[in-house]
């Protein structure tokens, strides 16, 4: 398993921390190492004039061997500069004089010992009468007032570095509300659009200039990607429109706005199977217009379509919401009853039928017309299982209503029916 990836405010946070640290560090050895370099050299040259001062005080005391005189001279010089000791000795080397700081606490003798350390501790200067050496000083500096000014040279450096944690806690505030959570919204913007297709989500301006313009390229990205999909969908509707439409049109008579011998094919094998595995009948009917051919070369094929029409609405009018209608082709028409009781039921609903289709048509631009329907019926299961034998049996009985009567209603019969005659032309 790989381990886990940093954040971008950490990555930042961790390079300016680093970045202001490493700056801290470097000036505060620099200053640290100048104030050194400077307060050492201070120190010397200090020590070096108190030195001189006191071979030039001490100077006739020291030629003449008077003790009391150097000491007085040399405790006062020594207790003003706050001196660690110091003595005076005659041209033997003997001591004529000496001084020596009283011992303070704990805290003071451990400051002591350290400047003592970092600093120089003596300096000689020699004592002079008439270009000729009498004598020395030498002097014992304390230095803590120098070590207390390096110790705050490091307390200000220490504060520097407090102060630059700040402002890189303050930079990285800043960091983040205009550079990271403008980041962070953007890729969230886009891992919502990714997972939800929500294209219509726009990125916010923002305050950099990159990730504005990031974000306005993302933005028209979305747009684009939207105007796309719209499209598509656009594309995809009006392709489905049209399937629909094919579809309806393969399937249904363009004329009277029924089901085509295909469709009703498929429909009433549907219907015919539900209520066969019920266990109860259905009735098929067969219709042919008798006066159709007469009507459609008398009158022209307006009259004729107009006939076929009004014939389609009647039948529609006629039968029950589950029945199924169609149009076979010309002037035939069949209809599915089902569910049925007997072949009694069927007739009585094929002769309200023959009674609605004898009523005459009245046309706006032919005037009144009128025409009949033969009807054959068949009964299923007795007359056949599927739907095609069933078609084939009431087209027999509506070819023997045809040659009977015109405008009659028959039900199959195989004593008398022919099976495999041509359906007689109207």
């Amino acid at each position: 398993m790989s381990a886990p990836r940093p954040s971008l405010l950490d990555t930042l946070r961790t390079a300016q921390l680093r970045l202001g640290l490493a700056a801290v560090v470097a000036a505060s050895v620099i200053l640290t190492g100048v104030s050194f370099v400077t307060l050492r050299s201070h120190v010397e040259q200090n020590l070096s004039l108190v030195a001189r001062s006191i071979s030039d005080a001490a100077q006739a005391a020291t030629v003449f061997g008077d003790a009391a005189a150097a000491q007085e001279i040399l405790g006062s010089i020594a207790a003003r500069e706050n001196l660690l000791g110091a003595r005076i000795v005659d041209r033997g080397t003997r001591t004529l004089a000496s001084y020596r700081a009283e011992d303070g606490s704990a805290v003071d003798a451990v400051l002591v010992g350290v400047a003592s350390l970092l600093f120089s501790a003596e300096a000689r200067a020699p004592v002079l009468h008439e270009g000729r050496e009498h004598g020395g000083v030498v002097v014992q500096g304390q230095g803590v007032v120098y070590l207390l000014f390096l110790l705050k040279v490091l307390a200000a450096i220490a504060l520097c570095t407090a102060a630059t944690a700040w402002l890189v806690s303050r930079l990285s505030r800043r960091i983040e509300r205009d550079i990271v959570l403008p980041l962070d919204h953007l890729a969230s913007l886009t891992r919502t659009a990714r997972i939800t297709r929500a294209l219509d989500l726009r990125a916010p301006s923002a305050t950099v200039k990159e990730i504005h313009e990031l974000g306005e390229d993302f933005n028209a990205l979305l747009a684009e990607i939207q105007a796309r999909e719209a499209s598509l969908v656009a594309s995809h509707d009006r392709l489905r429109t049209a399937n629909e439409s094919l579809s309806y049109l393969a399937f249904h008579d363009g004329l009277t706005g029924l089901a085509n011998r295909s469709g009703f094919l498929e429909r009433a094998t549907k219907v015919l199977q539900f209520h066969r595995g019920r266990g109860e009948h259905s009735a098929m009917l067969y219709l042919d217009c008798d006066r159709f051919k007469a009507i459609n070369d008398g009158l022209g094929h307006a009259a004729g379509d107009e006939l076929l029409v009004a014939v389609a609405a009647r039948l529609r009018d006629c039968v029950r919401e589950g029945d199924v209608v169609g149009r076979l082709g010309g002037d035939e028409f069949a209809v599915l009853l089902s569910p049925v009781r007997s072949t009694d039921d069927a007739l009585r609903i094929a002769e309200k039928i023959a009674a609605a289709l004898r009523q005459p048509l009245e046309s706006a631009a032919f005037g009144l017309f009128g025409a009949s329907a033969s009807i054959g019926v068949s009964l299923a299961p007795d007359h056949g299982v599927g739907v095609e034998a069933l078609l084939t049996a009431a087209d027999a009985a509506m070819y023997r209503a045809k040659t009977e009567c015109r405008g009659s209603i028959v039900a199959f019969d195989p004593r008398q029916d022919d099976l495999t005659r041509s359906t007689v032309a109207a």
